[in-house]
């Protein structure tokens, strides 16, 4: 959970998490809707796949017994060399380095390193200079110990040096370069992306229509569909042509920033008019670029089903839209 999220959204849910789901069978046979809800407003939900995929594997190859070396995680699905490290060294005294941005960076000014330590061939250098220092005994506290000391002491900006309990042994504090070790990580253009969120309202029984996204921004997660806005005009053409739905395009927008993504949008309602004979069956999916299968939910306990802040956003516009 902290990967990717600050621990002070973490803490809170991942009591939550383990309150719900206390061993890995609970974790593996845990459906979908339930885990995106448990992982709600943590981002990432790939995270939360990958947990649901290991849990399976460990209980369905491995009878339920975790694995207890570094080359035995790395086959757990979405455990990666980082993850696999830490497990290995922290739980079974394994001597296998962590390295993490924390850690970069401390070694980075150690030994006053200001070029290519971000690149594939720069971390490869790292690890080799941590697998090289970290200890036969107590590997995990090492690797606690180093990270620890990038998150609180050797940190990004406004470095504690003069605490730092291994300023002697440190190159860039000796020859005053720490503030360019390491240097800068090169950070990915952001990619403006335009979007149309579809909420399909039935306004005689206030329901409102949810579908597990299968492809695009935010795949596998359950939430309004979402349409590139150069697919939109395409979309409202075909709207018009159906005489059983009308559709309204709100003139507020939202906003939403997915790693390197910044997304805005707005909200388009769609309405099933008053039509007995109208069914989920008669509204042609395939033609408007949605997926068939479809639930809908009540407006009032839309939010307990929605997986992502973005849908949350959406449906806010929405329901103050309805509100006036």
């Amino acid at each position: 959970m902290s990967q990717q999220t600050t621990l002070a959204v973490v803490v809170p849910k991942f009591s939550e998490f383990v309150k719900h789901l206390p061993t890995v069978h609970d974790l593996a046979a845990c459906n979908e809707e339930a885990l995106h809800q448990l992982w709600s407003g943590l981002g990432y939900y790939a995270r939360a796949r990958n947990l649901n995929k290991g849990a399976k594997f460990i209980v369905e190859q491995l009878e339920g017994h975790f694995p207890k070396s570094y080359c035995e995680w790395l086959k757990i699905p979405g455990c990666g060399p980082y993850t696999a490290s830490v497990i290995a060294s922290i739980c079974f005294n394994e001597k296998v380095a962590c390295v993490d941005g924390n850690v970069v960076r401390v070694v980075s000014r150690l030994l006053a390193l200001s070029e290519d330590v971000w690149s594939s061939s720069g971390k490869s250098a790292i690890q080799t200079h941590v697998d090289q220092m970290i200890p036969e005994k107590r590997p995990g506290d090492f690797n606690q110990a180093i990270m620890e000391l990038g998150a609180t002491v050797c940190r990004k900006s406004k470095p504690l040096c003069l605490l730092c309990p291994i300023k002697e042994e440190c190159l860039a504090f000796a020859q005053n370069c720490v503030e360019i070790c390491p240097p800068k990580k090169p950070r990915r253009d952001t990619v403006d992306v335009e979007l149309f969120a579809l909420l399909f309202w039935r306004k005689a029984i206030d329901a409102v229509a949810i579908a597990n996204r299968t492809k695009g921004f935010l795949s596998n997660t359950v939430g309004f569909p979402l349409i590139p806005a150069t697919e939109a005009s395409e979309l409202k053409k075909v709207l018009q042509s159906l005489q059983h739905l009308e559709f309204l395009e709100l003139p507020s927008r939202f906003s939403h920033s997915i790693t390197h993504h910044r997304i805005s949008g707005k909200v388009l309602i769609v309405q099933e008019l008053e039509n007995p004979s109208i069914t989920t069956e008669s509204i042609p999916w395939e033609k408007l670029g949605l997926p068939k299968s479809f639930d809908w939910v009540p407006t009032s306990v839309i939010a307990s089903k929605l997986s992502t802040a973005l849908d949350n956003k959406v449906f806010k516009l929405f329901k103050n839209h309805i509100l006036g």
